[in-house]
């Protein structure tokens, strides 16, 4: 029998999670986006606010954003960053702006700024910003459904539109009609989890479990996985600790820019009771 625990995975309210995603809809009317390679960040943040871009002269951070009036101002990028990471990174910038306007607006984000994805805070609600902006529901959502789930699709997918693999596989499993979720741990401690809606079980909380491809890694018996693996369905599910029968497909990936470990799961065989 499923679990009946609530489908929160994230602490912004629906109604905030909503208006951080319909903010993104102006400057993709604007520019008549019908593809991913017409979002041009450079047009969109001087359109919104006379935001020039630039890039390097930052050492402690990833991204900045100066806006010391109401309109005209700065973001500015760290040197040296892929392109996926550089246009989330302004687009991260352009959601402060956008988001949480202010006289004197200066935001200085790190590396880690960009991981936190679950928290009722700015730095959440700028990181959904960004993921809708660089991958809009009506161009992602149709590209994510029908390939088996794995890692090496939402790769694909970020080369696509042109941005981070985490958020890439954020927006894969909020738009994915597959039961997948994904996982983000830190060292061995889990930090959040995020499931699509068919995902019904319920994700365990606290160390990652060894028995995990992740906890393999982890542990130095393993590397990462690239592709999906058997994993035992307790080593991440809370309703299945004393299961030792089924199991559940893992696909395991560290990003050492982030020093994070990114898991996504997959419930590829029926996990209901017989």
């Amino acid at each position: 029998m499923k679990p009946t625990k609530p489908l929160r995975t994230q602490g912004l309210s629906e109604v905030r999670l909503a208006e951080c995603k319909a903010a993104t809809q102006r400057p993709l009317k604007d520019l008549l986006v019908a593809h991913p390679e017409e979002i041009d960040l450079s047009t969109i943040a001087w359109r919104l606010g006379r935001l020039r871009i630039e890039e390097g002269g930052l050492e402690t951070a990833d991204g900045r954003i100066v806006v010391p009036a109401k309109s005209g101002g700065t973001i500015r990028v760290k040197a040296g960053l892929n392109t996926g990471r550089k246009r989330f990174t302004i687009a991260h910038e352009i959601g402060h702006f956008v988001l949480h306007p202010c006289e004197g607006l200066e935001r200085n984000d790190t590396a880690g700024n960009f991981t936190i994805w679950n928290d009722a805070n700015e730095e959440a609600e700028a990181n959904i910003f960004a993921a809708e902006l660089l991958m809009p529901e009506f161009l992602f959502k149709p590209r994510c459904r029908g390939p088996v789930p794995s890692l090496a699709v939402v790769e694909t997918l970020a080369r696509d539109f042109a941005t981070s693999l985490l958020a890439t596989a954020f927006q894969y499993v909020t738009h994915t009609n597959e039961q997948v979720a994904l996982v983000l741990s830190q060292g061995n401690q889990i930090k959040w989890f995020h499931r699509s809606k068919e995902f019904w079980p319920w994700i365990r909380s606290g160390n990652v479990h060894p028995h995990s491809a992740a906890g393999e890694r982890l542990a130095g018996k393993a590397a990462d996985t690239k592709k999906m693996v058997r994993a035992p369905a307790y080593a991440w599910l809370t309703d299945f600790e004393n299961d030792r029968e089924h199991d559940i497909m893992e696909d395991s990936r560290y990003l050492d820019w982030y020093d994070r470990t990114v898991s996504l799961l997959w419930l590829k065989d029926d996990l209901s009771e017989d």
